[in-house]
Formats: structure tokens, sequence, C-alpha cells
């Protein structure tokens, strides 16, 4: 079985790497960590002295523009920090990793239930769509709105399987997505009859809740 297509995240814990888009998001230790490096740099250093002269002297504004200028490399400093640290994040194989085969085999199970799902939700989406245009092509599920975007990035993870491997390119694929498809709708139904028929519908949630 194939499984050096599929690629789980890593992180360097030890150097204490954080991906994240805004410097306030940062942990404390890690800008105090930054910005001892930074202060340490000698032309830091001289900006600041250069500062504290143009202080001394009257000059605000210049000073001012100075402190800027730092605030601005400073930022820099961290911001080329976090895309170091992005680079270093280490991207790994399932075939690398040391398991079991068994759990590996469990663990592409998930991968491709994950997959398998991710054509489900597209396919059910486009169903409901054809099913309410049958009446009105200007109808839709205003309550499905987001998961138009659901669809679409059920698309890309497909697109992803398509390029990386060879499960879409067998009909098993189709298949068996099929019958999982159906399955779901089945026990859909199931529930709903059930729901309709039961007298006690819901009543044995209440006795759970009350054990509880």
């Amino acid at each position: 079985m194939e499984y050096s297509i599929y690629l789980c995240t890593k992180f360097n814990v030890k150097q204490g790497i954080y991906i994240m888009t805004k410097i306030s998001e940062l942990p404390k230790e890690l800008l105090d960590k930054i910005k001892a490096a930074f202060d340490a740099e000698p032309r830091v250093q001289r900006l600041r002295v250069q500062q504290q002269m143009l202080m001394r002297t009257g000059k605000y504004q210049d000073a001012l523009d100075i402190a800027k200028y730092i605030e601005t490399l400073y930022n820099e400093s961290v911001y080329n920090y976090v895309e170091e640290s992005e680079r270093q994040v280490e991207k790994i194989d399932i075939a690398s990793i040391n398991m079991p085969l068994s759990e590996k085999e469990d663990l592409m199970k998930h991968l491709l239930v994950c997959f398998m799902c991710a054509d489900i939700i597209k396919s059910s989406i486009q169903d409901m769509d054809t099913i309410l245009h049958r009446y009105d092509k200007t109808m839709y599920m205003e309550m499905f709105n987001d998961m138009k975007q659901v669809m679409s990035m059920s698309e890309e993870k497909l697109q992803y399987l398509q390029d990386n491997s060879d499960y879409l390119k067998d009909l098993v694929w189709g298949e068996k997505c099929d019958d999982m498809y159906e399955m779901i709708k089945s026990k859909a139904g199931a529930i709903m009859r059930k729901r309709k028929n039961d007298l006690n519908w819901g009543k044995n949630t209440e006795k759970f809740k009350k054990t509880e």
C-alpha cells in the first residue's frame, strides 16, 4: 500500500516554532527571545545611540523618525524569524513514521474515509440543487449557502488525491463512494421514518439525560 504521498506536519518544538500571522499572537517568551537577539545587533545599537544623541540636542522629530525606523526593523526581524521557522517545519510521509504496519493501514483507512466523505459532501450539495432546480432554477437552500465553500474544499481534496495517487483511476472508487452515499441516505431515511412513526420519539433521550 502506498503511503508516501500523504504528508503530515511535524513542528520543531525544541526551537519553539510558531507560525502565526500577527506579532501580537506570538507567545511572550518567543518575542522576548527575538527582541533580545534584535537589540544585540550592532546596527540597532548604533541607531539607539544616535537616537539618544538627537534627544539630548532637542531634535525630537529626528529622534522619533529613528525610533520608527527601529520599530520597522524589529517587525521585519520578527516576520523573518517566523518565515524561517515555517521553512524549518518538517514534512514527513506516513511511510517513514516509526509505527507498526497495522497502524499505518488504520491511518490510511481514516485518510480515505475523509476523502470519501469529501466526495459525498460534494455530491449531496449538487443533488440538492438538482432537485430544487427541477421546479425553479432560481431556488436554492439558503441555509446551505456556506456549504458551497465546503464543496469547493472537497473538490480541492479530491484533486489532490487525483494528482498524487491512483485511487480515483479505477471504477471501484466511484462505486464504493456511491455505495456509501446511498447507505447514508438510507440511514437518513430510517431516522425520518422512525421520528414520524415512533410515539416515544425523544423520550429515551430525556431518560438518558436524567441518568447522567
